[in-house]
């Protein structure tokens, strides 16, 4: 067990029992006397300092409630992403483009990669704490018919809506997700496609918050996101897991600065080598805007 599930007051109580037994062996050896207060006043220290240790308001309020964790930890979190987010931002060339540029600089120490191994399968930034929501909402889109993402999450997180796109017409296995034949786009191009903001209307989806978006659209990926990323901030998802495919660098810039732009960092990256050399799936957290401060201000490259 990890001592993360344990309760701050039962470690709380171990810290404590674990000083006084301290203090009472050095009473009992040490030739140098030990005042009556010194027991209570080291006692009050400690209880300061495990009280202190739960402090995570500023986690809180930077990960929009994602994450709770000391602010210690978390500083550090920002001073990496800063470091990380201004070699990101350098944008050195390369013969196979996502090998010297674009890497993660946010880490979630309980990500879990879902679905199947190899092509398909998507790492999910600490997917257990979806399981304390009361309104997880889920959108897969371009799957074309393989649902093991959407087995394993249902699975996981029960308790998470689970919604289905492609172009092409399936059927989501039963209990685990609901099947919409739709083109993702911008409601003229691509020919029937439909905008992302018309899909969650049409879904009535425009007052939940939606977790995670899996998408994988085979290269449209570069039309359609700057109309995701324009559309109302509170119709963005939290996670974005998407694999990229190679195009004009210029486009690809474009792409990752417009996810910056919004606020995401990158938690993971590996290369897709079922597809070839050039494909990578990338995963994106969604953070409050206060985590940059000026971090982007400072690395951008104008």
């Amino acid at each position: 067990m990890s001592t993360s599930s344990i309760s701050p007051k039962v470690q709380l109580a171990v810290i404590v029992l674990l000083s006084i037994l301290l203090i009472w062996t050095y009473k009992s050896c040490s030739p140098l006397p030990v005042s009556q207060s010194t027991v209570p006043a080291l006692v009050n220290s400690l209880l300061n300092i495990s009280l202190n240790d739960t402090n995570c308001q500023l986690s809180l309020v930077e990960s929009d409630g994602y994450f709770c964790e000391l602010d210690s930890a978390w500083i550090e979190r920002k001073h990496v992403y800063s470091s990380q987010d201004k070699e990101n931002m350098k944008k050195r060339p390369d013969t196979i483009y996502f090998v010297s540029t674009w890497e993660p600089n946010f880490h979630c120490s309980h990500a879990r990669r879902m679905g199947i191994m190899g092509d398909g399968g998507k790492w999910v930034c600490d997917v257990y704490r979806l399981r304390s929501s009361d309104d997880c909402l889920i959108y897969s889109a371009g799957s074309s018919g393989d649902f093991a993402f959407e087995i394993e999450m249902k699975k996981f997180v029960p308790n998470c809506e689970i919604h289905t796109f492609d172009k092409n017409l399936y059927v989501c296995p039963t209990n685990v997700c609901t099947f919409h034949q739709v083109i993702f786009g911008d409601g003229i191009q691509p020919d029937g496609s439909k905008s992302w903001t018309s899909i969650i209307q049409e879904l009535k989806h425009t007052n939940r918050f939606i977790e995670i978006l899996k998408i994988d659209i085979e290269g449209g990926e570069y039309a359609f996101f700057p109309i995701l990323l324009n559309s109302n901030k509170n119709l963005l998802p939290r996670q974005i897991l998407i694999e990229v495919h190679p195009t004009n660098v210029t486009l690809v810039h474009a792409f990752f600065e417009r996810l910056r732009t919004n606020n995401y960092v990158i938690f993971s990256k590996e290369n897709n080598l079922y597809a070839g050399p050039y494909f990578f799936e990338f995963a994106f957290l969604k953070l409050n805007p206060s985590f940059f401060n000026q971090s982007h201000n400072n690395n951008t490259h104008k």
